[in-house]
């Protein structure tokens, strides 16, 4: 039994009752509390995912380990279970046992078994980078399951960069004659690329771009026009955030609007700007939490005064797998809407998402239903659903 105190493991491939070997192996099941200690106790492990991004494990042997993968750390702990299992224990409370076994006729090769899937994966003792792929090591062994990095999104203050693609469905209704008929169709992009501060720190940059695939707005008593293919106007926000002790998140900056609207009938015309702060609670079951904006208009063509509150709750429940039964609907309050009716937009909401590993890439796919409690009494939305992709990308730092 050799011991890889401070070795460096690379994973190869997946499955090796496939994978063919120039020699007859004679694997032997490596037991014994000291051996398997020894075995995963100092090391280091690593992987690669996709697109020359890696995922590395570090197993302290104090019990404690770490993967990090996408920007972000994956905590662990690990310990040895009974003679013949080493088990690994995520943040949300998933654990995974493993068997190894050494080749008797290459002592620097092992295979691993996942206990609960069976799951088999080849791994050797190498000093060199891994140049293979992400399916070479069993999730939760070396690199985050899609239940991780399902609940690791749903975090307000993640170091993990996502290009969010939300498409909108929206019917409207109203006292005025005809709202009841009228609907929209949008297209939101909206990416997330924060810059890491520190282990606990990321500072954000997230312009949210809408794109009015098709959109029925007022116009005379009864009528109302199409608008079709235009661009919407941009909204941003630049914010600190803070992950606390105890799971507490805290995130504040300022938020923001710009005129870009390429047709008058869907944009403000002014440039607005604003606070904005957030609150939420991580846990292992899952997160909630609600964000507040305020804007003003600061400048524009228009010389009307803009003061609208705004922000968005969100929750996420983590189910296992990558599924979650989540929402975050958006809601707003106009105060300078002459008619009070008319000033609250408030929904409720109700969703599903699940996060795969596709080709290496993490990807989170969601559908949301959104029911308004309160929409303007003129006109406005009574039901939206949301359509979202949203794939994990490398950040350019």
């Amino acid at each position: 039994m050799c011991n890889l105190l401070g070795k460096r493991i690379a994973f190869i491939c997946l499955l090796s009752a496939t994978t063919p070997s120039l020699h007859a192996q004679e694997w032997v099941s490596v037991t014994g509390r000291e051996n398997l200690t020894d075995l995963v106790s100092g090391t280091t492990a690593e992987i690669e995912l996709q697109d020359g991004q890696t995922a590395v494990g570090y197993y302290a042997p104090d019990g404690t380990a770490r993967i990090e993968a996408w920007g972000e750390v994956f905590p662990r702990t690990w310990r040895v279970q009974g003679e013949d299992q080493v088990c690994y224990t995520s943040a949300e409370e998933q654990t995974n046992c493993f068997t190894f076994e050494q080749d008797r006729t290459e002592p620097g090769l092992y295979r691993v078994r996942n206990v609960g899937t069976g799951e088999v994966t080849r791994f050797q003792v190498s000093g060199e980078r891994l140049a293979g792929s992400q399916g070479g090591a069993p999730a939760g062994l070396i690199r985050p399951s899609a239940g991780e990095i399902a609940a690791e999104l749903s975090n307000p203050n993640t170091a993990m960069g996502t290009m969010n693609f939300n498409l909108d469905y929206i019917a409207y209704d109203g006292d005025l004659p005809g709202a009841g008929s009228q609907d929209a169709t949008r297209l939101l992009f909206q990416p997330s690329l924060p810059y890491p501060l520190s282990e606990t720190t990321n500072l954000f940059m997230r312009p949210a771009i809408p794109i009015i695939v098709k959109q029925d707005v007022p116009s005379r008593l009864g009528e109302y026009d199409k608008v079709t293919g235009e661009l919407g106007d941009i909204g941003f926000d630049l914010a600190l955030g803070k992950s606390l002790p105890g799971g507490i998140v805290l995130l504040g900056g300022l938020t923001g609007t710009l005129p870009t609207a390429t047709d008058d009938r869907i944009g403000l015309d002014q440039y607005l700007l604003g606070p904005e702060v957030a609150v939420g609670m991580v846990r292992p079951w899952g997160v909630v939490g609600a964000l507040i904006t305020q804007q003003w208009d600061v400048a524009g063509e228009n010389d009307y005064d803009t003061n609208i509150t705004g922000g968005q709750y969100f929750y996420a429940v983590n189910l296992g797998g990558g599924w979650q039964i989540n929402g975050s609907p958006t809601f707003s309050y106009n105060h300078e809407a002459r008619n009070h009716d008319n000033r609250l937009t408030f929904p409720l909401a109700v969703g599903v998402s699940r996060t795969l590993i596709l080709g290496g890439r993490p990807w989170k796919f969601g559908a949301q239903y959104w029911h308004y409690v309160e929409s303007p009494d003129d006109f406005g939305p009574d039901y939206q659903i949301r359509f979202s992709v949203s794939p994990v990308v490398a950040l350019p730092w």
